[in-house]
């Protein structure tokens, strides 16, 4: 079984956030991981939701996702 450092950290950190874990659930365990921008945009483009799906940098696993809300400039 691979290290999962998402759910080490959820298991050791002292405090527990309520508002924090319904984030991490929402921006991230929820979703695909990809190592690399280049790699989230290319799956969204073969799946034909290019312009759609928008990429972002996750500060909870340090990968990217996809989302469908535009990034801000």
């Amino acid at each position: 079984m691979a290290f999962d450092p998402m759910k080490w950290w959820l298991r050791s950190r002292a405090d527990i956030d309520d508002v924090q874990d319904r984030d991490i659930e929402r921006s991230c365990r929820s979703k695909d991981a990809y190592r690399s921008e280049a790699e989230a945009r290319s799956h969204a483009t073969m799946n034909g939701m290019a312009g759609v799906l928008f990429t972002y940098h996750c500060t909870y696993c340090d990968q990217w996702h996809l989302t469908r809300r535009k990034p801000r400039k």
